[in-house]
């Protein structure tokens, strides 16, 4: 009977060992289970790219802007040309740079839309880090600077956000109800918090996430601050085989948006609504400002 207790002792001695070594292994050679751990936010959320992609088929402007001493930013404003239909801030998502969406943005651009995209800090050639406080300031800036080139048109205001820029771009269309017309969500976050509980890989993790919202951007919190924006068209775009940000977002979102508002569910991978249904999704964008 000792015996059998001494090698019981033992083999769930080695199993705790060999759980708590191969922890500590994915802790030091795992950058992402390091940041949920960590609550590193710069590497939980931005994946920026200084590669830059070629614009030579657009006719656009590029503007630099000062948002701190030490923090520019870069902003590219690209104008169609045809008839213009409505001016569009556009809100990149977590990974890239405004340039490699360029070809998101071109059916927009190619229907009519002047599209002004924002790289936030540490993006494209944008100076600094990003951080959740820091790129929320980018977009305000780079917003009434998007304001003040369009604000003597008589075009409707289109904010668009992708993924991880839909909660900036509620943020920024809460803020300024009295200045946008309509507002367009793709495969975006219901909140910081909620995506972090959904990729976290153990349960101590997602416990950890879930029993702490402080810790998680409470400045803007999409699915919160949606219902705060009243009287405006909202087109909220969901694949239902989203691999990066479940289609439950989305659904979250628009429940709590208020009326007018639109749920389209597609079949397209994340944030590729603009590639895969671009007719659509000018018909859908157009009917929103009209």
């Amino acid at each position: 009977m000792k015996k059998v207790i001494k090698i019981t002792s033992w083999t769930l001695l080695i199993i705790v060992l060999s759980v708590f070594g191969f922890g500590i292994y994915k802790y030091q050679t795992d950058a992402m289970i390091r940041a949920m751990i960590q609550e590193d936010e710069s590497k939980l959320y931005y994946y920026p790219s200084k590669e830059m992609a070629s614009l030579e088929s657009f006719n656009y402007s590029e503007y630099k802007l000062q948002v701190e001493d030490s923090i520019t930013i870069y902003t590219y404003h690209f104008k169609p040309s045809i008839k213009h239909r409505g001016n569009v801030f556009y809100i990149h998502g977590a990974g890239g740079n405004a340039t490699v969406s360029a070809g998101l943005i071109k059916p927009l651009v190619d229907n009519g839309f002047s599209v002004y995209a924002v790289d936030w800090r540490g993006y494209g050639k944008s100076k600094g880090k990003p951080n959740y406080k820091g790129v929320l300031k980018d977009t305000e800036v780079a917003f009434e600077d998007f304001i003040s080139k369009t604000q003597n048109d008589t075009l409707k205001t289109i904010v668009y956000g992708m993924s991880l820029g839909g909660q900036l771009a509620i943020k920024i269309t809460k803020d300024n109800q009295d200045r946008v017309d309509a507002l367009v969500l793709d495969s975006s976050f219901e909140s910081a918090q909620k995506i972090a509980i959904d990729y976290a890989p153990f349960e101590f993790i997602k416990n950890k996430h879930r029993n702490h919202p402080e810790k998680f951007n409470q400045d803007y919190v999409g699915v919160r601050d949606i219902k705060h924006i009243h009287n405006m068209p909202k087109l909220i775009i969901h694949s239902r085989h989203d691999q990066g940000v479940p289609i439950s977002h989305g659904r979250n979102l628009f429940e709590k948006a208020k009326e007018p508002k639109v749920f389209w569910e597609t079949d397209s991978p994340h944030i590729m609504t603009l590639r895969d249904y671009p007719k659509e999704a000018i018909t859908r964008i157009t009917e929103l400002i009209q």
